[in-house]
């Protein structure tokens, strides 16, 4: 068969991959912070074999999320007419001539997909209790055309969101939140021009008060406010909910709750339960449609 022929001129035996992998991504902080590597298999439990290559899986953590994610390596020979023994580098592209080398550029491509959002952006397919995410010409970042949203800096010399009040915003809760050392998440979205202004919105979500309550216990957050200029794109809206969404669950949140009424939290996962809540469950998260 074409796959097996394939497999054999890729110069390492998978589990010798396999190995090697496993001995340099199960170690705390082997690729970057906030990656905890699971396992590395030749595949996940009940997948057909790659009919056109052999691949392995790299199972990881990402910060306290509760799932557990999967990304797909293909162990891909040397481009036609290059000399035998050698493979095609993950992340770079080039050559590489010996198994380690191959390694480190899967930790180089986790490292750099890890840093600008994968876990956020990939297409995701659940496989049993796996999330398998695909870094391919869909993983495209979750932000409207035009516009941006980041953190709100409230370290020193941090606005505390004057900006966003000059700019017509409400800030009141994100402050009255701030002061209790209730704030979870505070994010806010500008125009992505080279003044990176105006601030069009902002999406503050508050962790549980210390022991809970009936509708937001422990474990749980609340989206509190989920803000935006009139006349902005609801695009906007909707990225901003589901980067705090995110955030939080990164965070080690499992459900957030929220009384906000906006069409934005229906896109990202949010459903109503018990009266006029939305809740959404870390399961339940998607990206919305940009």
């Amino acid at each position: 068969m074409l796959w097996k022929a394939l497999l054999a001129s890729f110069p390492w035996r998978q589990d010798d991959v396999v190995q090697a992998l496993r001995e340099r991504l199960l170690s705390p902080g082997a690729v970057t912070d906030g990656f905890n590597g699971v396992d590395v298999l030749p595949a996940l439990p009940g997948e057909p074999v790659d009919g056109r290559t052999g691949s392995l899986v790299v199972l990881f953590r990402w910060k306290l999320d509760p799932a557990v994610y999967a990304v797909r390596f293909h162990l891909e020979p040397a481009l036609d007419g290059e000399e035998a023994g050698v493979a095609m580098g993950v992340s770079t592209g080039d050559s590489v001539a010996s198994l380690q080398a191959w390694v480190w550029e899967v930790v180089l491509w986790l490292m750099e997909e890890l840093h600008t959002g994968v876990v956020r952006r990939g297409a995701r397919r659940q496989v049993g209790d796996v999330v398998l995410l695909v870094a391919d010409a869909r993983a495209v970042d979750v932000l409207p055309e035009g516009y941006y949203v980041g953190d709100v800096y409230l370290g020193t010399g941090g606005s505390n969101g004057d900006h966003l009040k000059r700019d017509g915003l409400h800030i009141n809760v994100a402050r009255r939140l701030l002061k209790q050392e209730r704030l979870l998440v505070w994010l806010h979205a500008y125009v992505n021009n080279t003044r990176g202004e105006p601030f069009v919105g902002h999406v503050v979500i508050s962790r549980a008060a210390a022991g809970g309550t009936s509708d937001v216990p422990d474990g749980s957050a609340r989206l509190e406010v989920l803000e935006v200029v009139p006349g902005t794109p609801a695009t906007v809206a909707a990225a901003l909910a589901f980067h705090a969404v995110r955030s939080a669950v990164e965070m080690g949140v499992a459900r957030i709750v929220s009384d906000v009424d906006d069409p934005a939290l229906d896109q990202i996962g949010f459903r109503r339960e018990h009266g006029t809540s939305r809740v959404v469950h870390w399961r339940d998260v998607r990206a919305p449609n940009m």
